[in-house]
């Protein structure tokens, strides 16, 4: 299912990243806006470090720093809650559109007989 948005809430993310430098900061956006619109980050470091679009010295220097954001396979809790209730509301909006154009159907059937 395709991810629409990315919620943050800005309070606990400044909170959490004051103390990391701006590059760390940027670089942790990425991969929470790569984790959001693909449901999971890579483990591969060329693939991660390509996500936060540093180099591989770069990657080398800042990885232990953005790993704490994530459990030790690129997993967050945050995230994975905020995804399955994103998944929840899709469900539940595609259940009620088609309750309702059900609903309508039934009403046009209904008044084609009556009028017919």
């Amino acid at each position: 299912m395709p991810r629409r948005f990315l919620n943050i809430n800005i309070g606990d993310y400044l909170r959490d990243t004051q103390h990391i430098s701006i590059t760390n900061s940027r670089a942790y956006l990425h991969l929470l806006m790569h984790y959001t619109a693909h449901g999971q980050l890579p483990t591969d470091d060329t693939e991660l470090r390509r996500i936060c679009r540093m180099s591989a010295q770069q990657w080398r220097r800042n990885k232990p720093k953005l790993q704490k954001f994530f459990d030790t396979n690129w997993r967050q809790t945050r995230v994975e809650a905020d995804l399955s209730k994103q998944d929840r509301l899709m469900i539940l909006r595609k259940v009620a559109g088609q309750a309702g154009g059900n609903a309508k159907k039934m009403n046009s059937r209904a008044r084609s007989r009556f009028n017919g």
